[in-house]
């Protein structure tokens, strides 16, 4: 295929609002701006699928050829940035967040990563700002296309089936995946590749019909627009196809500029919101050079520019993003995130000009492609190593306490699983304890007591806050329903995070569905509901079982592990050995909201906050230098074996 500018400035289109997505996520311009992924993912099904279609017609297609393209293509940027993430991770990461990087590495290198990426989601799972290699996610599904598509099309080829026939039929199976089972495991359709791949596709079916039916596609744009002309004007005016090819251009840019705006991280993604930016790229491909918005917008020097280096900016700026995470310890300054983009941009070009350039173009390409297969593979065996040596460093080695306390949770432990719930021992429980993971928290403290024959036979039901009112959590509360009708419940302990759900103004994905209506909790009308509907849930309970509500754990960034190497709670580079147990005051105004709210129905109100920081000073460290909380909000066990007695009354033997 010729060489196409508007595709190269399609691309700088698509990179430039994932970076701003990920540097200004609040700035509220480019919410949708992660869509650029699947923008790339037409290109990619576009021009792979139709490099493929026409030298299957040629009789010219080399798996060989194909592959080397790809390896010599893909490479030489992508061991660059791992080589210097992991460098640089070897200087500033707790041995656990090592592990992470070195896990992320090996299954990059081996373009699984999406995989991984899949089988860590869950509640505890890490930030994805603290992941420098979980924007490879993408690339991974590019390259299991790139490698399963070329070889069904070969056979298809070889076998006379239709290839049309074939394409559409695999994307009408993806998309029905996507659409019918995505929503049930967002999180998981969104890195797997099973309901990504019609994305790919599509770009496919394009491809056919530009090298199949090229002349078909032109006598149909002239034809479609004679038929506009005639319904516009009242006489005959010639029809060269420009106007329809204008007019798909600009419903393109509508589309993916409605998707930029509107789409956000409050809806199921991908989805079918997901038809926006791909129908927006398809017909942008399928407009050509000629329209004006593709010529003008498109085509000019700076868009191409950012095109071309649209692939190693996309590698550079995550990582960048990451480690300012991680070494500050919360969102960098706006200043700091700039600086970012401008130094991702320079690398990217640099990036391009001496490394990717040089590599891709050129003679000995055999040996090029075996050298760069051997980087990747010894990328993949550096992060092999780092897992088997447990990510210690010279320079995180004397603060692995603090690597394990950030891993330090042990729930449901050894409490028994019953047909609805997770108890001390197979017998019927008599006290249910409902809600987060603020009540989970208290389990190695039940089975400890429970080991020594004093606590009552007690059990955890968790999943959410006790809120019935709360989005996806009807279903757990059916089960509280259920269990409490099934065992001889007498007393119910209940708690979460409250302070999170019912106090809080800022961004915030989670709400509340009253009467079919979905209300976001960062609205006033959204606190409101949430809060009626737990005092109500706690006045239900309280009128049958003695009833107990806990607060939840006194939180602070302070208290995270990762926040106690510097005073400033930013890290050192390289990582020093230093920490902090400075005195901090946390806010319990909050607490003293609910404990009002409960006092007329009776229900007592127990505070961990008064045992953790008494006067409300707290300290992150314990007496003999231990970290108490694995994160900002959750106790270590160990901790909660030791001190966390509050709630003793309501669960031992007489």
């Amino acid at each position: 295929m010729n060489y196409r500018s508007e595709i190269d400035g399609l691309r700088a289109f698509a990179v430039l609002s994932v970076v701003a997505f990920h540097y200004f996520p609040h700035s509220g311009l480019l919410r949708g701006g992660f869509v650029g992924v699947d923008i790339f993912f037409v290109i990619s099904g576009f021009l792979i699928t139709s490099h493929i279609f026409e030298n299957l017609e040629k009789g010219q297609f080399s798996f060989i050829d194909f592959f080397g393209r790809r390896i010599r293509r893909i490479f030489p940027g992508l061991i660059l940035v791992m080589a210097c993430s992991l460098g640089f991770g070897w200087f500033v990461l707790l041995s656990d967040e090592l592990i992470q990087l070195g896990r992320h590495a090996a299954s990059g290198a081996a373009f699984i990563i999406n995989f991984t990426l899949a089988d860590e989601i869950g509640y505890f799972d890490n930030a994805s700002y603290t992941k420098p290699m979980l924007h490879l996610w993408s690339l991974a599904i590019e390259e299991q296309f790139y490698i399963i598509w070329p070889l069904l099309l070969w056979l298809a080829w070889k076998k006379k089936i239709n290839l049309l026939s074939l394409t559409i039929f695999f994307a009408l199976i993806s998309l029905y995946y996507n659409l019918f089972f995505g929503t049930s495991n967002p999180k998981e359709n969104f890195f797997l590749p099973f309901g990504r791949l019609w994305e790919l596709l599509v770009g496919s079916i394009l491809a056919w019909f530009f090298v199949y039916k090229s002349s078909s596609l032109d006598r149909f744009k002239v034809y479609s627009e004679r038929i506009l002309l005639r319904i516009i004007w009242s006489k005959n005016i010639l029809a060269n196809g420009l106007t329809i090819l204008n007019l798909m251009s600009f419903l393109g840019f509508a589309l993916l500029v409605l998707s930029v705006l509107y789409i956000n991280e409050s809806l199921v993604f991908p989805s079918k919101w997901t038809l926006l930016p791909v129908l927006g790229t398809v017909l942008i491909i399928a407009s050509g050079s000629k329209p004006w918005l593709n010529r003008f917008f498109l085509s000019n020097s700076v868009s191409v520019w950012f095109g071309r280096i649209s692939y190693t900016l996309y590698l550079w700026h995550w990582p960048i993003l990451s480690f300012l995470f991680i070494i500050e310890g919360e969102a960098p300054h706006r200043d700091a995130r700039i600086i970012a983009v401008v130094a991702s941009i320079l690398l990217a070009w640099l990036s391009y000009q001496f490394v990717e350039r040089p590599i891709r173009y050129g003679g000995r390409k055999t040996i090029k492609s075996l050298i760069l297969i051997m980087l990747i593979f010894l990328i993949g065996i550096l992060g092999l190593y780092i897992l088997k040596s447990d990510g210690l460093t010279k320079y995180n080695q004397k603060i692995k306490y603090i690597s394990e306390a950030k891993g330090d949770w042990n729930f449901p432990g050894k409490l028994t699983n019953q047909s609805l719930v997770k108890a001390t021992s197979d017998r019927a429980p008599t006290v249910l304890m409902i809600g987060d993971s603020h009540i989970q928290a208290f389990g190695p403290r039940i089975v400890d007591l429970y080991s020594k024959g004093i606590t009552k036979e007690i059990a955890f039901l968790t999943g959410c806050a006790p809120i019935p009112v709360l989005k996806g959590c009807q279903e757990y509360f059916d089960r509280i329903n259920e269990a409490l009708s099934l065992y001889p419940i007498d007393t119910v302990i209940l708690g979460g995070t409250l302070h999170k759900l019912l106090n809080y103004s800022g961004k915030l994905n989670y709400a509340v569905v009253k009467d079919g209506e979905t209300i976001l909790l960062n609205t006033e009308k959204g606190r409101q509901l949430a809060k009626r509907s737990f005092i109500d849930f706690v006045d239900q309970l309280n009128k049958k079982y003695q009833t107990i509500v806990v607060s939840h754990a006194a939180a602070h960034p302070n208290f995270s592990p990762s926040n106690i190497l510097r005073k400033d709670g930013k890290r050192g580079i390289p990582l020093g050995t230093k920490v902090y147990n400075s005195p901090f005051i946390i806010d319990t105004s909050f607490e003293m909201e609910v404990k009002q709210w409960l006092k007329p129905i009776g229900v007592p109100y127990v505070s961990q906050s008064a045992k953790v920081c008494p006067d409300n000073l707290c300290t992150p460290l314990t007496t003999d230098g231990k970290p108490k909380y694995k994160d900002v909000s959750h106790m270590r066990p160990f901790y909660v074996i030791e001190y966390m007695d509050i709630l003793d009354a309501y669960i031992l033997l007489n």
